[in-house]
């Protein structure tokens, strides 16, 4: 079990898994990869002022959809501020990546307590760069650290102002030994080629850290900025161990001083910019799946190898797993899917929808039940343009749209010639949307019973129950590996009618719509149908942070402002992220910041 101090519930059972802020008008998808790009190259300097709101024709779609479906924000960029600026210090934002890069922030998932264990202490290291690296924050903000996460805390004018929070995390996934020689950069060199930066962080996420310091770095250093609205930014220490320390630190502290829902707007690291069927959308993840790992243990008696019994203890923990892996979860699609959401954007928008898949999203949409029945599988099996994901991982559709198993761990046996007395595997699940952990747990004792009855073996179930008396000499424990779980996070509000969101989805079309490719002067253009930005919120495979502050605000968007095609290797070999798209992910954070900072509409 991870040890460390873990100062909140780790669970989010207090929540309904939606929120009825938010409406189904909206999708919300995952593709499992996240996103670290734009496809931005450079940026001509000496803009003018930027046109703020500007007034564009409607943005609409199919007439083949119910209306209302999918209503678009007007593109907007900050008034009085020329974020293109920001294209000046290229260079100097790449340094500063490269740097943080070559700072080892490597969690494992066994880790000590954070003032015992040494590992801990390559963070001081980090934090003594962030400040050497960003005194325009470091003088701007207060900054708190707890348990090796930062918070910066910069006042705002207006105290009756909810403050807009921004985060990321520090730590790294490790990189294995064995694997340094298939790197083609130095996994810390935090190598920059011209186009790309390579290593552990580029892309998972170093990257965003960097962004948002570098964007507030520029405005406090080149201009009068005196936000209006308080700024938090909050960077986590062990997302990648589960968030088990950093995160509810941080979490803690801000509960402690600001209280429940006391932030506007929340944006963590998560998916980004995807072009699909002819349209391209930005996708920011409005709900999360749940996370549960679950510990299977088989014990047996042991003895000589020489007179083993008919199976060893491995050899009944291959015949669990096999119950469970020959057993997948189906996918399911409901009104209340995220999946189903994102599809009905794509109905409205996408020109290239295939045809076949179109005509069920509609027929869903007016209530057919055999088109709900037919829709989640036949999403599968068109799939995705842009849908990406690695050589060894199966299909990110399919995760979207179920419950997801992967064995990952498995220990026992000593010797070659004793016989193994106890087995443990650990199995991730991510717990669909629609479901839970207590539905997990009932259906795997369910799948394990007739296991258990065939082989007689005594299963003791998670509250400790047991589920079958067999033999006292061959049983099976289940629990949970690391002692917590995480149901699915509530949906974040995703209409117009909302504020936060509003800002966020006319920030974001309005940086797509002044992007170097389309506008000579940096200023927000009007774009043709199917060369917009279309904002289709989608949801994660994986999990984040913010499961841990789900208290602070119903507005959490789990979002890079990034082409998901610009990196890869999170997780993986060859880590890297496109240079050019740091700089307009940059670009971007600016503009929310100072968005959200004139916003007369967000409390």
């Amino acid at each position: 079990m991870a040890k460390g101090p873990i100062h909140l519930p780790v669970h989010s059972s207090d929540h309904s898994p939606e929120r009825g802020s938010a409406r189904r008008s909206w999708p919300l998808v995952v593709l499992g990869l996240l996103a670290t790009a734009a496809v931005m190259s450079s940026w001509p300097v000496g803009v003018n002022q930027l046109s703020s709101k500007v007034s564009l024709p409607s943005f609409e779609g199919s007439s083949e959809m119910l209306k209302g479906t999918c209503e678009q924000a007007t593109p907007f960029l900050p008034d009085g501020y020329n974020v293109t600026k920001i294209w000046e210090e290229k260079e100097v934002i790449i340094k500063r990546l490269q740097e943080a890069i070559k700072i080892p922030t490597q969690m494992y998932d066994e880790m000590g307590p954070v003032d015992e264990d040494p590992r801990w202490k390559i963070f001081a290291e980090f934090h003594d760069f962030l400040e050497r690296t960003f005194p325009n924050v470091y003088e701007h903000a207060k900054v708190t650290k707890t348990d090796w996460a930062l918070v910066y805390e910069i006042e705002g004018s207006d105290s009756s102002l909810k403050p807009l929070m921004l985060t990321a995390h520090q730590d790294v996934v490790p990189v294995l030994p064995d694997t340094v020689n298939q790197w083609t950069h130095d996994p810390f060199g935090g190598e920059y080629d011209g186009t790309s930066i390579h290593g552990r962080g580029s892309s998972d996420t170093k990257s965003s850290l960097i962004a948002v310091m570098s964007a507030l770095e520029h405005l406090f250093g080149t201009t009068d900025f005196k936000p209006r609205r308080p700024i938090i930014l909050a960077f986590g220490s062990d997302e990648e161990r589960g968030g088990q320390v950093g995160a509810p630190a941080i979490s803690k502290y801000l509960m402690e001083k600001y209280g429940k829902n006391s932030m506007s707007l929340l944006i963590d690291e998560g998916n980004g910019l995807v072009e699909t069927w002819g349209q391209q959308f930005a996708t920011p993840a409005v709900a999360e799946k749940g996370h549960v790992d679950i510990g299977l243990t088989v014990s047996t008696l042991g003895g000589h190898s020489s007179v083993p019994p008919p199976h060893t203890a491995i050899g009944l923990i291959s015949l669990l797993i096999a119950q469970l892996e020959a057993h997948p979860h189906q996918p399911t699609i409901s009104p209340k899917s995220p999946v189903y959401e994102f599809m009905t954007c794509a109905a409205t928008f996408a020109e290239s929808m295939p045809s076949k898949l179109k005509k069920l999203v509609i027929k869903a949409e007016k209530g057919n039940k055999k088109a709900w029945k037919d829709l989640p599988f036949e999403i599968i099996s068109t799939g995705m343009d842009g849908s990406s994901h690695g050589p060894g991982q199966g299909d990110p559709l399919r995760s979207l749209l179920t419950t997801t198993q992967a064995v990952d761990i498995i220990n026992g046996g000593l010797k070659v010639n004793a016989l193994p007395e106890s087995v443990k595997a650990i199995i991730n699940h991510r717990i669909n949307v629609l479901s839970n952990h207590v539905e997990l747990q009932s259906r795997i004792e369910s799948l394990l019973l007739p296991i258990a009855e065939t082989y007689n073996l005594t299963l003791n179930g998670f509250d400790g129950t047991t589920v079958f008396s067999g033999s006292p000499n061959s049983k099976v424990d289940l629990d949970l590996a690391f002692g917590y779980f995480t149901d699915p996070a509530p949906h974040s509000p995703v209409t117009l009618d909302d504020p936060a969101w509003n800002v966020l989805a006319g920030t974001s079309r309005g940086v797509w719509a002044s992007r170097k490719e389309v506008s000579e002067d940096g200023t927000v253009v009007e774009l043709e149908k199917g060369k917009d930005l279309v904002m289709a919120p989608f949801m994660s495979t994986g999990n984040t942070d913010t499961r841990r502050y789900l208290d602070l605000t119903p507005n959490i968007y789990r979002y890079r402002y990034t082409p998901m095609s610009g990196g890869a290797g999170a997780h993986t070999i060859n880590e890297y992220s496109n240079a050019d798209d740091l700089i307009e992910f940059t670009r971007f954070y600016q503009a929310i910041i100072l968005n959200m900072d004139q916003s007369k509409e967000v409390a």
